[in-house]
């Protein structure tokens, strides 16, 4: 059984990490996050909500950098010294920017964290080919340059793929395979959700290269995926799609049925009753494991 010792606990896949935030941004959040230890074995916060923890974490925090924010209108990657930054414009004036730096990254994550995710920079389906190769390099520079600062010993690294297809991912992954970090997490997976089968072939080739090491991907969350996922090599997944069908009043079992503007005690039960469903598929994928029946795509 592969598993993850960290500082505040240990997290055996494969794993279903639900997504949360800090602040009043999304005020649903705060009501679940006291059930969340009863139905899961860690959970994940981006750099941005993550900076605004103030009380006492109840899990194994995986603490993302924030590098989703490349698809904002106006971001921008700039190099700055030996590394690279993202500048995302304020949403109250466009002229002025917040800059995420792979430094106070680093920083926040060493402070709170128990599995850190380098200052990666997405892919986005339409980019044009050397744009979309300057992003892989530039991810994979971070994450050498977080893994040569890291101070904290029994801090998990988990360095950035950035990928368009199966060849690309393979190359990234061949760079990390041996370099000294404890998983490897995939991201952009999510534009190109619709296609399944480029989804898992990203996966597969990320697996042939890192056979043994965790693999981690951001946000791929639907109980429908996440056991093709799981199967095709991956050994945890995050996403925030538990909370936001609830939301929305409806449940992953479900998904016919929406209810009309339920009241916040309605929408804390179908996010965790979401989060049961994703978490069982989980379960589910490890008793066949342990069984010796891994269903082979």
């Amino acid at each position: 059984m592969k598993e993850l010792v960290t500082k505040r606990g240990t997290i055996r896949f494969p794993a279903y990490i639900p997504v949360t935030t800090y602040g009043n941004t999304y005020p649903l959040d705060s009501l679940i996050r006291p059930y969340l230890p009863r139905l899961a074995q860690a959970m994940m916060v981006s750099w941005h909500y993550a900076q605004q923890i103030e009380s006492e974490i109840p899990l194994p925090l995986l603490l993302d950098s924030g590098g989703f924010a490349c698809l904002f209108d106006g971001a921008k990657v700039e190099k700055r010294g030996t590394v690279y930054v993202l500048k995302v414009p304020k949403s109250d004036n466009k002229s002025e920017f917040d800059t995420i730096h792979p430094r106070e990254v680093l920083e926040l994550q060493e402070k709170i964290a128990d599995v850190a995710f380098t200052l990666d920079f997405l892919i986005p389906p339409d980019l044009p080919l050397r744009q979309a190769e300057a992003r892989r390099r530039r991810t994979i520079e971070n994450a050498t340059w977080a893994l040569d600062n890291r101070r904290r010993a029994d801090l998990k690294l988990f360095a950035c793929i950035q990928a368009w297809d199966a060849r690309s991912a393979k190359q990234t992954a061949k760079e990390y395979a041996n370099a000294g970090f404890d998983g490897v997490a995939i991201g952009g997976l999510v534009p190109r959700a619709r296609d399944t089968e480029l989804v898992l072939s990203i996966i597969r080739a990320v697996r042939e290269e890192i056979p043994e090491l965790p693999i981690h991907c951001f946000g791929l969350g639907k109980p429908e995926i996440v056991s093709w996922i799981i199967e095709a090599g991956a050994d945890s997944v995050d996403s925030s799609s538990y909370v936001k069908h609830a939301a929305s009043g409806k449940r992953f079992s479900r998904l016919t049925t929406t209810l009309t503007d339920p009241p916040s005690f309605t929408r804390v039960k179908l996010a965790l009753q979401n989060l049961s469903d994703a978490t069982n598929v989980c379960e589910r994928s490890l008793n066949r494991d342990l069984r010796g029946e891994r269903i082979k795509l």
